[in-house]
């Protein structure tokens, strides 16, 4: 009894096991977007260039700090300079002769370290510092930009493949229904029943939708392909039941004009120019800066000795642009015309987008309403299929007929399901519209 009691429990869990096993695999909408984000080459780059942008940053911000380099040199003359003392008489009667001395070397050497330090710049480097990190901040916007586009491409295909597969299901039933016809049809004319054309005509309309459902199956393996080359996952492994968010226009909008990458990115470059602004006008500025060299040479400080020896010098520099025949203000209207043109686009760009959103909404409610006009026709193919199914039996009417009628049922029913993933389409183009991107559902 325990034996039997035994092997019951370990086929309880076999079972168990074997059909909790699908769905611990399953992967959610979530997971295949993450994937796809990975695969991406236009995300990757983004990312790498936002990391480029990361240690360009650092060096503009090292900039403001001193510099310390080393450095030797050695220079031949062919000549070196020559000094001479004429005779002197420093008392009646008594000359000192004179002489002549070379001074200097023809093979002169010097051994350098330098530090030089930045001290006041017009801001110029603290600037570019904010400048870089005003390029990241453009950089990931472009980040979560191209993130949002994975995702809708990633969704549309998804909803695509739904949308296939709802007409083969479809098909497929009345293909059914088409068989099991033509069986009764079959008993109907072994005895004399119904006509060999009704036969022949069956037959055909089972083979043109045989021929359909083919091309059904082809299109729906080009789209798993397409699915997993997107995000490396098989869509067969993924959540069955997986719905877009939707909203109305004033929230999406409204979503739109704070959180869409691309108008954050406009925003940003407008702010860059304001900064390359204050650095031109910085540029004009007194520029000061202090050095300090510590040189081993030869000769050195002292040219009468002509030896190895050690040194220090030290000072301050100062530059300032005094006259350049008004380059300082053409540049600065250069970089305002630059900046005008970022925020025309930034209100084009908004326009656009506005433009776009209300034909989305406009669409998405005439889809709404053809969906509820197809549900009506789906009903009352139904009822007419039934009814010819009827009269064809009482021999009231043409085998044609109510292969119509089967045919125009099947129509409708696909034309619904077609309405339900289109509706999910628009939401998808709408989120991306709008950039909206959701990690977590």
């Amino acid at each position: 009894m325990k034996r039997k009691e035994m092997v019951l429990l370990i086929l309880i869990l076999f079972f168990t096991g074997f059909f909790l096993l699908p769905l611990a695999a399953e992967v959610t909408m979530e997971q295949a977007i993450r994937e796809g984000i990975k695969l991406n080459k236009v995300y990757k780059n983004h990312v790498l260039e936002n990391r480029s942008l990361e240690l360009t940053r650092k060096s503009a911000r090292m900039n403001r700090w001193f510099n310390l380099n080393a450095g030797a040199s050695y220079l031949y003359k062919s000549e070196q300079m020559e000094i001479s003392f004429p005779d002197t008489n420093p008392v009646p009667g008594v000359v000192i002769p004179g002489f002549a001395m070379s001074v200097g070397a023809k093979h002169n050497y010097d051994l350098k370290l330098s530090l030089t330090q930045p001290i006041f710049t017009g801001n110029i480097l603290n600037n570019a510092v904010k400048l870089e990190s005003v390029k990241i901040a453009v950089e990931e916007n472009r980040v979560r930009l191209a993130r949002i586009e994975v995702a809708a491409e990633i969704k549309r295909s998804y909803f695509n493949l739904r949308l296939l597969r709802n007409r083969l299901d479809s098909l497929r039933v009345l293909i059914k229904q088409l068989r099991l016809h033509h069986r009764k049809l079959q008993d109907y004319f072994r005895e004399e029943l119904v006509r060999k054309s009704d036969l022949l005509e069956t037959e055909t309309k089972i083979r043109e939708q045989e021929m359909n459902l083919r091309d059904l199956r082809n299109l729906i393996e080009n789209e798993k392909i397409n699915f997993k080359n997107l995000c490396g996952c098989d869509i067969d492994q993924v959540e069955k039941n997986y719905s877009e968010e939707g909203g109305d226009f004033d929230r999406a909008f409204a979503e739109f004009k704070t959180t869409h990458p691309v108008l954050q990115t406009l925003d940003q470059q407008v702010k860059g120019f304001y900064i390359r602004e204050k650095m031109v006008n910085g540029a004009y500025l007194p520029q000061v800066g202090g050095f300090a060299e510590i040189h081993f040479g030869k000769p050195g400080i002292d040219f009468f000795q002509n030896d190895w020896s050690f040194y220090f010098q030290g000072g301050i520099s100062f530059d300032m642009k005094i006259f350049d025949w008004s380059k300082r203000k053409r540049d600065v209207r250069i970089i305002r015309f630059g900046r005008e043109k970022i925020e025309n686009e930034r209100a084009d760009f908004t326009r656009q987008v506005e433009k776009g959103l209300k034909q989305l909404f406009s669409s998405r409610a005439a889809v709404r309403d053809r969906l509820e006009t197809v549900k009506q026709l789906v009903r009352i193919a139904a009822e007419d299929a039934g009814l010819k199914e009827d009269l064809l039996r009482e021999q009231q009417i043409d085998n044609i007929d109510y292969l119509s009628a089967l045919t125009r049922k099947e129509h409708y029913e696909s034309m619904e399901n077609t309405i339900l993933a289109q509706l999910e389409i628009i939401e998808v183009n709408i989120n991306q519209l709008i950039g909206k991107f959701e990690e977590a559902r």
